[in-house]
């Protein structure tokens, strides 16, 4: 190819590059001009206070994904949560409201995100082992793995969640116990000290409460809603608690006596909890000890003395 003769793709090159930009250029004129007269009309019609819905008028302005993989994802659960078994649906719904429904997510929604991180993990791992020397089958079966492992990882997730709103309730419940003594001693009723305790605790014990007393103020019995929320939180300490506060109404007792004597249980039962991890740390440091400092111990204290009797049974 002499030097005077431009080769042909170079021109390819360039026409497709200005018939890219004056397809840009054109694009954005358009919806300048007619972008422009919309917003117009809409800022008109707010000023009417006759806008459509936000979620209408600007539905157009959402990315992409949301726009269509959202809708084809709402969709398919609620395909989901009619075909899965009831049975399998409630003890999804049951890890959710443990876990303090997370982004408000439905059994559907849940299932519908299981089998896309399997399907998109099995995919990637069958991709990413083909290309090693790898048997097929081995990769067969890594890949199934891999792909129920990340198949459970949500589950895992709702665990560690409900773990830790029971760690947090199960911490703060002897505090708004003595705060719930304090205001029925000062003459409140049990819903107005409720409500001081919403106000007091911030964190998941508050927002627990928070939800009961807002069922109680809708019409709820009492009784059915506290119920509720000890079934939802699912901890001992706080099933006791309202099993005595039913009780304590029913037969007339007076509430500050019974909640005073559950938050000395409750003290009590604590303590004892910290003690017995205390006395599990010894076991637990066993293991570390014999596998990672043991041996390093042995190789600084021990390696100089092998090497020396090494070196005197070579005869060096």
């Amino acid at each position: 190819m002499s030097d005077g003769i431009r080769p042909p793709y170079l021109s390819i090159y360039l026409i497709s590059f200005l018939a890219a930009l004056w397809g840009a250029g054109v694009f954005t004129v358009f919806r300048h001009v007619f972008g422009g007269k919309r917003m117009q009309v809409l800022e008109r019609l707010r000023a009417l206070q006759m806008a459509p819905p936000e979620d209408e008028e600007d539905i157009l302005k959402q990315p992409f994904l949301k726009r269509t993989v959202g809708p084809l994802a709402k969709r398919l659960a609620a395909t989901l949560g009619q075909v899965a078994p009831a049975r399998v649906l409630r003890r999804i719904e049951d890890r959710l409201v443990k876990a303090g429904n997370p982004r408000n997510l439905k059994p559907g929604d849940l299932l519908v995100l299981q089998g896309t991180l399997g399907l998109l993990t099995l995919g990637a791992s069958i991709l990413i082992f083909r290309f090693m020397e790898i048997s097929a089958i081995r990769v067969a079966v890594i890949s199934l793995a891999l792909g129920a492992v990340a198949m459970y990882l949500p589950l895992f997730y709702l665990s560690r969640l409900s773990i830790k709103r029971q760690q947090d309730i199960r911490r703060s419940l002897p505090d708004v116990m003595d705060f719930l003594v304090i205001s029925l001693e000062a003459g409140l009723t049990f819903d107005l000290a409720l409500l001081r305790v919403v106000e007091k605790f911030r964190g998941t014990a508050g927002e627990e409460f928070q939800r009961a007393l807002r069922e109680i103020q809708l019409g709820k019995p009492r009784k059915d809603a506290l119920q509720d929320m000890a079934n939802r939180v699912g901890i001992e300490e706080l099933s006791f608690l309202v099993n005595a506060i039913v009780q304590a109404e029913q037969l007339g007792v007076g509430l500050s006596n019974v909640l005073r004597l559950q938050a000395d249980l409750m003290r009590e039962k604590r303590q004892q909890s910290i003690e017995e991890q205390a006395m599990k740390a010894p076991i637990k440091m066993l293991f570390p000890l014999i596998f990672f400092i043991f041996p390093s111990i042995f190789v600084i204290i021990l390696g100089p003395a092998i090497l020396n009797i090494l070196k005197i049974f070579s005869g060096r």
